[in-house]
């Protein structure tokens, strides 16, 4: 018997999955792949590799059928309303952290008894059944996510706001736009994104930068990190959702808020750059850019 559930199918949608539903379903193949995760990494990330680790994708921990990490997020409201409750793929993203529909934080977590939502397992306890509990509950406790409780995190400002929700909810088109352009390959942006968060949580002096951002957005005040240097996709929904917008925040009205927060922050230019392959021409330019001259105002 073919291993399924003690795998990330969804991330590696390996083809004798493909073609054996594209048999029972009369689909196309090609179809059917289009409804992984698989495809929408391929869209989101430069470098996809099905069998390790990916970018942007949240890891789920597997050890056999248990899930030791909180890689899949939901909605409860989106839950509760379901008619029949089921999984978004968009919920595996390590970026989108706010539901499109209701403008509420995700969870990663069951809030009564803290273990990842693995709706899969409904059937434990019970070999005979034929229909599952709905994905909507726990497998642990028995707890109704749909009723779990929300929280909203709010921008200081409306511009922010839609170009954060605009880059987070454009995952599934292939493009991307910010600050006015339009990218014809969203893992273009997504990848300067990638960039910038990596800098703004460095355990380096680099790290730096994320106060300088931050003391921009909030001036009354801001949170601070939990811990520098870890990875994004292992971080909490709320701090990936917050390291995610700042990255946003400090690329509009390029290059003017970079240039700015950069000198606060007198981090290491070079940095940007190091280590990672592919990041576009403009973005390239400007970091090695040393005699840029802010606007006046």
């Amino acid at each position: 018997m073919a291993p399924v559930w003690n795998r990330d199918v969804d991330r590696m949608a390996p083809p004798w999955l493909i073609e054996r539903l594209a048999l029972l379903t009369g689909r196309p193949a090609a179809e059917i792949y289009e409804t992984t995760l698989a495809d929408l990494a391929d869209k989101i990330d430069t470098d996809h590799h099905p069998n390790g680790n990916s970018t942007w994708l949240l890891p789920l921990g597997i050890w056999h059928r248990e899930r030791l990490k909180f890689g899949l997020q939901f909605c409860p409201i989106c839950l509760r309303m379901d008619e029949d409750p089921y999984i978004r793929r968009s919920w595996r993203l390590a970026f989108y952290t706010e539901c499109e529909h209701h403008r509420t934080l995700l969870l990663d977590r069951c809030p009564s008894c803290g273990k990842p939502h693995t709706y899969f397992r409904g059937e434990l306890g019970d070999r005979n059944a034929i229909r599952a509990p709905s994905m909507a509950i726990c497998t642990h406790c028995g707890f109704d996510l749909g009723y779990a409780p929300i929280d909203r995190f709010e921008w200081p400002d409306w511009q922010t706001a839609v170009a954060v929700r605009t880059l987070q909810f454009m995952n599934d088109f292939g493009w991307a736009a910010l600050d006015g352009k339009t990218y014809g390959k969203s893992a273009e942006i997504l990848l300067v994104l990638r960039r910038v968060i990596a800098m703004l949580s460095s355990s380096t002096k680099d790290g730096q930068l994320y106060d300088a951002v931050a003391d921009q957005i909030w001036p009354q005040g801001y949170h601070v990190l939990g811990s520098r240097g870890e990875p994004y996709e292992a971080r909490g929904v709320a701090e990936r959702h917050r390291l995610f917008g700042m990255s946003v925040w400090l690329l509009q009205e390029w290059p003017h808020r970079f240039e700015m927060c950069v000198r606060i922050a007198d981090v290491r230019r070079s940095y940007f750059l190091s280590g990672i392959g592919g990041l576009p021409t403009w973005f390239v330019a400007q970091v090695q850019s040393a005699d840029y001259v802010p606007r006046r105002r």
